[in-house]
């Protein structure tokens, strides 16, 4: 399956959403409550896959796991992928007896380090202040029981005017056989389904949904990405693998996760026209296994679209290109992606002529933004390749790759003459640096143009032009470079 812009657009329509967070990509603002069971913990990893969601916040409430515990694993989790720059937080204990599954599900990370973090003391304070900052309207994900949501709104009943709809994995408190979430605390469940927030109910029949079982482990398993070893490790339990080969475990949870990409795969109905709850009734089961794998398959080549200002696409049919570049389209698209693709093909005609460090510059911009899960325009850089050319060329790379430009004033150019660049995310540091072989090899295939060519004369740059488009095909931008974390005011 490949997800298409008409999905999105679904999506868009579905969710009534205001105007995306930045001018130049759209991201669906959600907030994540969860009582962290397995099925909650796999439902999250596909959401924080996905460079279409913005997850501005998660908490924790009282099921699977107790707020406290679930907020410790849940650090461990977003620390292994990445992603501690999501502020958690604990709900409140509801003094209740603990599930059977419960030794389970708080020991779901323990091969996993220790995060350094620590939770916010409070998920209703860090609720409100998320909601009341937000430019937008955000969309509450609730994974558990509803009590941390139903508090928010009972003693902030302002705070419903920035929810735009509550997505929950439950049934209603009206049911004659309420689902878990909602027998575990229904009073709060009542308190949200009377308040007249919009309410989209994920209570899949049995049959409509597919086995977590060894098959499907397997599959996940062999997926060479973050997100499918996390998935991995988190099910190492000798009882967890158990209940695999049992079947006992379903897409519970990760049904919304799932269907936050691919809406086309759902339909849902309203009963009641006075009551804005909206019950799941049509589930594509098989369309969705297939989803949940390409998810985590392509989780390492989740870069945000970029979409054309101008253009109405980025041209790829070969017949539109120079005739010495024609013919590679297809393979250095097949070998690079779609994403890197663009980004190339702007900075050769930004950079105004085929050159390899130009290239190298846009395959390190894109690099970076992978590994600090970025779009356009959030990252900023400070490039070590100084003014001078050939190594300067990496600085047009660098701004079209990232966004990063100097009419924004968030490029720095150092004069360093050195082939590496220190992008900033949020609180995540990382440099990247051509590895010293790569940039020994391209310096012997310049040099070797200008003894046989000359320097700066018509059949150099006719030669750096070959060079270049061998260079752009042959060099992955996951083994070209040495990438270095840094620590927050640790220098490069």
């Amino acid at each position: 399956m490949k997800k298409s812009t008409k999905t999105l657009l679904i999506f868009l329509i579905i969710f009534l959403f205001l105007p995306a967070a930045s001018a130049h990509e759209q991201k669906i603002p959600v907030v994540i409550d969860t009582d962290m069971a397995l099925d909650d913990a796999r439902a999250i990893v596909l959401l924080l896959a996905s460079p279409h969601i913005h997850v501005k916040a998660i908490v924790t409430s009282d099921g699977a796991s107790s707020p406290e515990k679930g907020a410790e694993n849940l650090l461990r989790i977003l620390a292994f992928l990445g992603k501690n720059d999501i502020p958690v937080a604990s709900g409140i204990s509801l003094n209740e007896t603990a599930p059977k599954w419960r030794q389970m599900s708080e020991s779901l990370a323990e091969n996993l380090p220790v995060s350094q973090q620590k939770p916010h003391p409070d998920a209703q304070a860090l609720l409100l202040k998320i909601l009341s900052e937000s430019e937008e309207k955000t969309n509450y994900i609730c994974l558990g029981p509803m009590s941390n949501l139903a508090g928010l709104i009972s003693d902030h009943p302002s705070a419903k005017e920035r929810i735009s709809n509550v997505l929950y994995y439950g049934s209603s408190p009206q049911e004659k056989k309420v689902s878990w979430n909602t027998a575990r605390d229904t009073e709060s469940a009542q308190k949200v389904f009377a308040s007249g927030l919009t309410v989209y109910l994920f209570d899949p029949k049995e049959e409509q949904l597919f086995d977590f079982d060894t098959d499907f482990f397997e599959k996940i398993q062999k997926t060479d990405t973050l997100p499918a070893k996390l998935l991995s490790l988190i099910h190492e339990s000798e009882a967890a693998r158990k209940l695999i080969q049992e079947k006992h475990f379903k897409c519970w949870d990760e049904t919304i996760s799932v269907y936050a990409l691919y809406p086309e795969l759902a339909d849902f109905v309203q009963p009641d026209a006075n009551l804005p709850i909206r019950h799941l009734e049509k589930w594509d089961t098989d369309k969705a296994r297939a989803a949940y794998l390409e998810i985590l398959a392509q989780s390492h080549e989740f870069l945000p679209e970029r979409m054309p200002v101008v253009l109405k696409h980025f041209p790829t049919n070969p017949r539109e290109f120079q005739d010495d570049l024609a013919l590679l389209v297809p393979e250095i698209i097949t070998a690079h992606g779609p994403e890197e693709w663009k980004h190339v093909v702007l900075t050769n005609e930004l950079h105004r002529h085929l050159g390899t460090y130009s290239i190298i510059g846009a395959k390190m911009g894109i690099r970076a933004r992978e590994i600090l899960s970025a779009s356009l325009d959030e990252v900023r850089v400070e490039s070590s390749a100084g003014s001078k050319p050939p190594l300067s060329c990496l600085n047009d790379g660098l701004q079209v790759s990232t966004g990063a430009s100097l009419g924004r004033g968030t490029i720095a150019v150092l004069e360093k003459n050195m082939p590496e660049a220190l992008f900033i995310h949020g609180d995540k540091r990382i440099v990247l640096k051509l590895k010293e072989e790569i940039r020994q090899q391209i310096q012997a295939d310049i040099q070797a143009a200008i003894k046989n060519f000359g320097n700066l004369t018509p059949a150099y740059f006719d030669q750096i032009r070959k060079l270049s488009i061998q260079h752009w095909l042959k060099m992955s931008r996951t083994d070209i470079f040495e990438e270095t974390f840094l620590n927050k005011g640790e220098e490069k």
